[in-house]
């Protein structure tokens, strides 16, 4: 009797994690038709990797390819897309206390919050990213990053959305029943550092910087129960870092 009495108990959240496999399943069969198809010639010729719309562009059109069967395998387990975050959420909600940032709980809205820390965040991937990617090479190309704005927004604006769903939406909707709020956040920071060692800034800089970036933007979608205060962080660091390779003359 016990045991039954566990089991029912339990049957909510195997449920939900009986459903995990699957939305992995979708991105990895995901992953290897993108990469499937970015490797054929005439996806190269069309985008040419040694220009900086060429290679960024591709590879972002890539990656919100990829998104499009995954948001509807999330929708489809799901039945809502509020049940898998995808919904702007509520960004009045008071952040919890994260003592080592010094926020206390419930003393500032996750609307503010998202705001305030882009922009700090945004400048510290400024500086790493010339540090780690750069050295130092002045910048000379002011006029072309005037000209690549509207590109460089509609870039990080695609990307940040895209491995918004791969990072969080897609670990938080399956996991929320299945793991407490710091592991399933833990969970996701883990996934997404490790994304991004080949990033900009690259290596474990780069890891250890995207995790900690990870945990707190999978912090604001778990707290605000939507994706908008996440995006905005996401999106913010993309447009510097899209920026700063343009005006350091990596990719012109």
């Amino acid at each position: 009797m016990a045991a039954a009495g566990i089991a029912c108990r339990l049957a909510p959240e195997l449920k939900q994690l009986a459903r995990y496999p699957v939305v992995l399943a979708t991105i990895i069969a995901a992953s290897l038709f993108t990469g499937y198809l970015g490797g054929l010639a005439w996806w190269q010729s069309t985008f040419d990797p040694g220009t900086f719309t060429g290679n960024f562009g591709g590879a972002i059109l890539l990656k919100f390819i990829g998104i499009i069967p995954l948001i509807g395998v999330l929708i489809l387990l799901f039945k809502s897309p509020r049940e898998v975050y995808l919904a702007a959420g509520d960004l009045s909600v008071k952040a919890d206390q994260i003592k080592w940032l010094g926020i206390e709980k419930d003393k500032i809205s996750w609307g503010k919050l998202s705001v305030i820390s882009a922009v700090l965040i945004a400048l510290g991937t400024f500086l790493l990213t010339i540090f780690t990617v750069t050295g130092f090479t002045g910048p000379d190309a002011l006029g072309q990053l005037i000209s690549y704005l509207p590109v460089i927004v509609l870039f990080a604006l695609v990307n940040s959305l895209s491995e918004g769903i791969v990072y969080r939406n897609a670990v938080l909707g399956p996991l929320k029943a299945v793991l407490p709020k710091n592991q399933i956040v833990l969970v996701a920071a883990v996934f997404f550092g490790i994304a991004h060692y080949y990033g900009a800034p690259s290596g474990v800089v780069g890891v250890v910087m995207s995790g900690v970036l990870g945990w707190f933007m999978c912090r604001s979608m778990y707290e605000t129960g939507g994706l908008a205060a996440s995006w905005i962080i996401h999106f913010l660091q993309d447009v510097v870092i899209f920026s700063t390779l343009l005006l350091m003359t990596v990719y012109i």
